[in-house]
């Protein structure tokens, strides 16, 4: 992984075409709605996300930006399948946490945007509610009526947030596993339960 990381840093540094780089904890997110996602979306227009603009690369760097993010997907999808469940990275930055924690769930959400239909075509209700989370810790959309209700209650906003691993996990077999298969106890509970930061 710190490899992966290293070299995603060093080419998003020295190929982005804006000030707003977008830092690893962001590209991470995004990946990983693209990895629970169930459309496809072109290579060109993830590049184009995460470079901020649509750039020339040279066919070294094409290469390896492409290599890269295909790593780091491959690493995100193989975590859903962990026994010990899915592990955000961000957790991991304990120093700068919230800021982390940001980064990461905006990319996740950008993600999101790229191909908001195909979420919502089978359980929308119940996609909706799981993404709240999720969209709440972006900071996205603290301007919303709703977001600004759930803000001014710490408590609820930390429950929340400390619900994302699963709600990611749920969200993870709500498109990748057969109706058959999945855990209708595990998915009923929808946002309501809470999964302690380790």
């Amino acid at each position: 992984m710190r490899n992966i990381r290293l070299a995603l840093e060093q080419l998003i540094e020295s190929n982005t075409a804006s000030e707003d780089i977008m830092s690893f904890h962001g590209v991470h997110g995004f990946l990983t709605a693209l990895t629970i996602c169930p459309a496809e979306i072109k290579p060109e227009s993830v590049r184009v996300v995460i470079l901020r603009g649509e750039v020339i690369l040279t066919s070294q760097d094409a290469s390896a930006l492409d290599k890269a993010i295909c790593l780091l997907t491959d690493d995100i999808d193989r975590s859903f399948n962990n026994e010990d469940g899915f592990t955000l990275l961000y957790e991991e930055d304990q120093s700068n946490f919230a800021m982390s924690m940001e980064d990461w769930c905006a990319g996740f959400m950008e993600a999101h945007f790229l191909a908001e239909d195909a979420w919502f075509q089978e359980c929308e209700q119940e996609v909706c509610e799981l993404l709240m989370p999720i969209m709440l810790a972006s900071r996205l959309f603290d301007d919303e009526l709703e977001f600004r209700s759930i803000l001014q209650d710490q408590l609820l906003v930390e429950d929340m947030c400390n619900q994302i691993p699963e709600v990611l996990m749920e969200l993870y077999l709500i498109f990748h596993s057969p109706e058959s298969v999945r855990d209708k106890d595990v998915l009923k509970g929808g946002i309501q339960r809470s999964v302690p930061l380790s």
